[in-house]
Order: C-alpha cells, then sequence, then structure tokens
C-alpha cells in the first residue's frame, strides 16, 4: 500500500488569494524576500493557527479569515531544511539566513515543496512552503476555502 498523501493547512486573513503567494511576494516572510511568491502551510491545522496568531499584532480577529486543506501526493520531490547547518535562522528580528535560504531554493526552482520547521514552537511543529512557481505544485490538490471564525479568547 503507498503511503498516505501529506495533508498540509493554509490559514489566510489577507485580501489575497489563499492559494497564490500574492502576499509573501508584495511583503516577504521568513523565508522569501520580497519580490518572489511562495505559499505558506503547516503541516497541521494548530501550527497554522499559531503561525497567524504569532503574526496577528491584533486585539480582535480577523473578520476575512479563511483556511484550506492541501493533500501532497506522496511521490511528490521535497526538501527538508536542515536548521543545525544554518545557525541563526529562526532569529526573529533578522530573516537573513532563512531568506537567503528560501531565496536559492525558490530561485532554483529545486522543488515544489520545502519543509521547514517552525520558529515559534523552536523546530517541534514542521511548516512547509509551497513554490507556486515549480512545475509540480499543480499536482497539489486544494480543497474548498472555508469561512474560519476565530474564538476571541485568543486575542488581547
Amino acid at each position: 500500500m503507498p503511503p498516505p498523501p501529506l495533508r498540509l493547512w493554509r490559514i489566510a486573513t489577507g485580501p489575497h488569494p489563499i492559494w497564490s503567494g500574492e502576499g509573501a511576494r508584495r511583503f516577504g516572510q521568513r523565508w522569501n524576500p520580497p519580490g518572489l511568491p511562495a505559499i505558506y502551510t503547516g503541516t497541521s491545522f494548530a501550527i497554522s493557527l499559531l503561525e497567524i496568531l504569532v503574526h496577528a499584532n491584533r486585539k480582535t480577529p480577523p473578520s476575512a479569515a479563511r483556511y484550506i486543506e492541501a493533500q501532497v501526493p506522496a511521490d511528490l520531490p521535497h526538501e527538508t531544511f536542515n536548521p543545525a547547518h544554518h545557525p541563526g535562522w529562526n532569529d526573529p528580528h533578522d530573516p537573513t539566513i532563512a531568506q537567503s535560504f528560501g531565496r536559492k531554493w525558490l530561485a532554483e526552482r529545486r522543488s515544489a515543496l520545502l519543509l521547514v520547521p517552525s520558529a515559534i514552537t523552536a523546530g517541534l511543529d514542521t511548516n512547509a512552503i509551497i513554490n507556486p512557481d515549480h512545475p509540480d505544485a499543480a499536482r497539489i490538490t486544494i480543497g474548498p476555502e472555508t469561512r474560519l471564525a476565530l474564538d476571541p479568547r485568543l486575542f488581547g
């Protein structure tokens, strides 16, 4: 029996299409500088929610929150970032090391999927970055976009 597909979750709160990489392209994130699109996902709904909360900087839940589930075929080639080879990758104030790695990975189109440790859980959880410009990205199945009502107790 073949291994099951990898399940990924993406939660979005901004105005951009949820699976476009446009927000990351416009503003840059930990693993991509501005100008290069990337789609940030988590390997669980919980880590995706934690990533949203740590970056929310809001006193109230965003009204436009929505999520999708994606399925990555088990045979889709991917790359795994090794934090031991990149000290400082998780600096909360300086994304230079992670962005440098991500810039090269995205530009070289080495794979459609990059597995990375979550900086907010000290690497105990895994996030996945999708390169929407890689041909294999089209093999990832995207579920329906669903509105998400976030519990106001999660916000200050």
